[in-house]
């Protein structure tokens, strides 16, 4: 919670904005009264976006949302300078608190399917469900910023942009395929792979990295306790039309589903009927209501983060035909690596001025046995070399190529330094062959840079690659 800013209103509409909550492309989100002295969350929209006309059908469907462990849509004005007002949750984020263990797992995962579940039943789609819209007040968890999702049924959802957080994105998401409630429970079952490990099933570094994960590899669970595992990974699964619905889901954390729907999306026996009538939300809270209290209470919300171990590849189809539409550095398609248009070498440069790349061979491994079975391969460039002088243009990617076992997905360490600037430490996994790449999110200054990618764990390893970005008028 921050001050009002000097260009921050003194108020909308009939609420008093006390101080700032948080920012983001959406609007800014405010601590306000109402007027009869309660405490609100009142966002602030952006220009422009509440501009379509869809838009007020979209809050009417937000605020028919039942309030099961959710931050209750309270009000909406879409004249002069548009806004919403929701319940006001104090407690950190789920991004911000970090790892949960235990029954403090248990009651996050049921509470969040609850919240979706009935977020799903007024017809909305959340689409950027994440660690972030999900508060961990003094009642337990509420879901937010659903109030400005995407009404299921209405053709908004049919559509090539993308909304959401990358790292816990549906494959057809990503690839702007119709979007309907599936790509909540994939966003669900990512947020809850993070609340266990402290890292989303596939990665949280580069976007392209990321992406191709999401499209073509396994997810990676850690040490995501065995009850949940066989949940989360039917709701990871590539075919949103193989992931379970999220009613169901709610059902089988609380175990309400019929035996033997471990490992596939449930289905609607006879006996689940009277569950899809107009009750159907309230039995499933005074189900969940149960559980909660019955689950006992944990001394810890958040621990520190060990080691995670490596994870049982989950069973879901790989994804095919889909293609990311941002505007980034393209994933490669397969799990092979890329065509690059330049590469660097480590043989030296004719011209000393300006030098090709050079790069150092990898410091010896370590010789156990999980250190064997990560390597690095190499560090190259990835860009356009320009002209006979052997100089780069400003865009480029230093790319490092990963070996590991086959058939077997296995986590590493690594850290980037850059012209001696250390990037921190990041984790990644493997299965055969990866590429890490680093995007510089910006272009190369002109002159000499070197570049150095060091393997920390299973194994130790450094290569280094030095370069010369061109003069601008080259």
């Amino acid at each position: 919670m921050n001050p009002l800013l000097p260009e921050d209103p003194p108020s909308v509409g009939p609420y008093r904005l006390l101080a700032r909550l948080g920012a983001g492309g959406q609007g800014v989100v405010y601590l306000g009264q109402a007027p009869d002295g309660r405490r609100v969350a009142v966002k602030v929209l952006a220009d422009g976006v509440a501009d379509d006309h869809r838009f007020a059908k979209e809050i009417d469907a937000a605020r028919r949302v039942e309030p099961f462990c959710i931050a209750q849509v309270l009000d909406a004005s879409l004249s002069g300078r548009p806004y919403i007002v929701t319940e006001y949750v104090e407690g950190p984020s789920l991004q911000q608190a970090g790892r949960h263990v235990g029954a403090d797992l248990q009651r996050l995962a049921v509470a969040t399917a609850t919240a979706l579940a009935a977020i799903h039943r007024a017809g909305v789609v959340h689409r950027d469900f994440k660690p972030a819209n999900v508060l961990l007040g003094r009642d337990g968890p509420r879901v937010i910023d659903f109030g400005i999702a995407r009404a299921s049924g209405h053709s908004l959802t049919v559509t090539s942009s993308i909304v959401g957080t990358p790292a816990y994105m549906a494959p057809e998401q990503l690839a702007g395929a119709p979007l309907g409630p599936a790509v909540d429970v994939f966003a669900w079952a990512s947020v809850i792979v993070f609340a266990a490990t402290g890292t989303p099933p596939f990665g949280n570094d580069s976007l392209p990295a990321v992406i191709r994960r999401i499209l073509h590899d396994e997810p990676y669970l850690g040490d995501l306790p065995g009850p949940l595992r066989p949940i989360v990974l039917s709701c990871l699964a590539k075919d949103p039309a193989a992931r379970p619905a999220m009613q169901d889901v709610l059902l089988r954390l609380i175990g309400a589903a019929p035996a033997g729907t471990a490992d596939r999306p449930v289905s609607r026996p006879r006996w689940k009927a009277l569950l899809a009538g107009a009750g159907a939300l309230g039995l499933s809270a005074a189900l969940v209501a149960g559980a909660i209290m019955w689950m006992p209470t944990s001394a810890t919300t958040a621990a520190p983060t060990p080691e995670p171990a490596t994870a049982t590849p989950a069973t879901s189809p790989p994804a095919k035909n889909l293609s990311t539409t941002t505007k980034t550095p393209s994933a490669p398609a397969k799990k092979t690596r890329p065509t690059r248009t330049a590469r660097s070498t480590p043989t030296a440069s004719r011209r000393p001025s300006t030098p090709k790349p050079t790069t150092s061979p990898a410091k010896p491994a370590t010789t156990t046995a999980a250190a064997a079975t990560v390597r690095l391969v190499s560090l190259t460039l990835e860009g356009q070399q320009i002209g006979g002088d052997g100089c780069w243009s400003p865009s480029l990617y230093p790319v490092a190529v990963i070996k590991g076992p086959s058939g077997k997905q296995t986590e590493y360490t690594y850290r980037w330094v850059v012209d001696g600037q250390d990037e921190g430490r990041q984790t990644g996994w493997v299965t055969g062959t990866t590429d890490d790449r680093r995007n510089p999110f910006g272009a190369f200054e002109p002159g000499s840079h070197t570049i150095v990618y060091h393997l920390l764990t299973p194994s130790r390893a450094t290569r280094r690659v030095s370069f010369t970005v061109c003069e601008r008028n080259s």
